[in-house]
């Protein structure tokens, strides 16, 4: 997806995720076991900035990273923080920054998974908690075959999919589950937590009858 389609549906996306992901927000904060008061915290892909609401009352000093200059403003408008335009396989801030680093829907857009997975471990402090949600490679896999006629699960190509009732058409690089969980970044973190999920409300089920992972949870420990 290009930043000028992000920028584009930036006001509606934010509008149809507050009305429908409460229940998932809610579970995903939930695994985020440190007492966020005075923390450094970074939203990688943060978007609009929803989860900062949450984040300023539990007193966290926020910082914000996003490809798309509206979702930028967007976030600005909500709560006072840090918040820059920037690519998450590049983070512009040095080694063991961070208290805490979280990214909700947004790891899924990077080419690169591994490169921006080993950036926000780099820029997190030893002992810090990363914290990802983010599309499935199985659901990746499905859309991709239904949508684009995806054959090859190991092999990197566009894939189309929809959500909010076909209301916003996103268009990402599909991705094998090692990417996510590769040896050369478990050398340098702990995997805490793997949770599967299939009720992401907004998420279109393109094989009628199939019960599938829609996103998943991933909770890395710096060592």
């Amino acid at each position: 997806m290009t930043t000028k389609q992000y920028n584009k549906f930036a006001r509606e996306y934010e509008k149809l995720t507050e009305e429908m992901e409460e229940e998932t927000r809610d579970n995903y904060y939930s695994l985020i076991s440190v007492n966020l008061r005075d923390k450094k915290l970074l939203d990688v892909g943060c978007g609009d900035g929803g989860d900062f609401i949450y984040y300023s009352k539990k007193g966290a000093k926020i910082f914000g990273l996003d490809i798309s200059k509206e979702q930028i403003r967007l976030a600005k408008e909500k709560t006072s923080g840090k918040f820059i335009v920037g690519n998450m396989e590049e983070i512009p801030y040095p080694d063991n920054f961070f208290d805490v680093v979280t990214s909700k829907y947004a790891l899924q857009s990077s080419k690169d998974v591994r490169k921006a997975l080993e950036e926000m471990v780099r820029v997190a402090k030893k002992g810090a908690e990363i914290l990802i949600l983010t599309k499935h490679p199985f659901r990746n896999f499905l859309e991709g075959h239904i949508n684009n006629g995806k054959k090859n699960y190991f092999q990197q190509s566009k894939v189309d999919s929809y959500i909010f009732n076909r209301k916003i058409k996103l268009t990402e690089p599909s991705h094998t589950m090692e990417e996510y969980i590769s040896p050369f970044l478990l050398e340098k973190a702990s995997l805490e937590k793997l949770e599967e999920h299939s009720d992401f409300p907004a998420s279109e089920q393109v094989i009628k009858g199939l019960t599938y992972p829609t996103y998943m949870i991933l909770k890395y420990k710096k060592k």
